[in-house]
């Protein structure tokens, strides 16, 4: 799945007609292909070549300039998670570990993504913001994999462990969606409450809140 905003750009048009064939699909409905590719992201846009091998994929929105650089790297071999392994094997470089466990963690290989992720935790400081975005990562694989009881314990742990910071508050956010996603409607509504009043001030507490008023009976009806 790509951003159809980006789609509609008249250069990115020129380009797919161009240089590359483009072939959409809703990874929700096609689920043999989505599971073939390892889609568990929205957007993503898997680049192959003609026999349908995954040369790196993008994950997320890009403004139309970086998608098509990013394009004509993955083409080049720049950048891609063949590149990024090889320069690894010389340097180190915990950003580049973390966008080699990055590419790892969305194309479906949470084992060699665990093994990076803890690289960087590894190099850095333990509550430095590095360490923080991989710790998250590590958790939102545990809730990709349904795992509900473990990624709500490694939430928490992460709030306990970057307080006072905006991991923090991002790891409470995603702790109380998890009982909605195990249908747990009472602790969910606990637990956003309890996020609203932790951060009063957040742009997330008007969504909580939205949440709130959904597990409630409270949303206002579609018009």
């Amino acid at each position: 799945m790509v951003d159809t905003v980006v789609l509609k750009d008249s250069i990115v048009i020129g380009y797919f007609v161009d240089k590359m064939v483009l072939a959409k699909f809703n990874a929700k409905v096609d689920t043999v292909l989505a599971k073939d590719y390892a889609v568990s992201a929205f957007p993503t846009l898997v680049l192959t070549d003609k026999d349908g091998k995954e040369i790196d994929r993008i994950i997320g929105y890009l403004k139309p300039d970086e998608f098509l650089q990013k394009l004509e790297d993955y083409q080049n071999g720049i950048g891609t998670l063949e590149d990024l392994l090889a320069r690894a094997d010389t340097l180190e470089d915990r950003d580049m570990y973390f966008e080699i466990a990055e590419k790892y963690k969305y194309s479906g290989r949470p084992d060699e993504a665990t093994e990076w992720f803890d690289k960087v935790i590894g190099m850095g400081e333990p509550t430095d913001s590095l360490s923080g975005e991989s710790r998250m990562a590590l958790a939102d694989m545990i809730r990709r994999a349904k795992d509900y009881d473990g990624a709500r314990e490694a939430f928490l742990k992460i709030m306990k462990d970057f307080d006072g910071t905006p991991v923090a508050e991002e790891a409470e956010i995603w702790r109380a969606y998890i009982y909605v996603l195990g249908y747990d409607t009472a602790n969910a509504i606990t637990a956003f409450k309890e996020f609203i009043r932790h951060y009063p001030e957040s742009e997330e507490s008007e969504w909580a809140q939205k949440q709130i008023d959904k597990l409630e009976g409270k949303a206002p009806e579609a018009k």
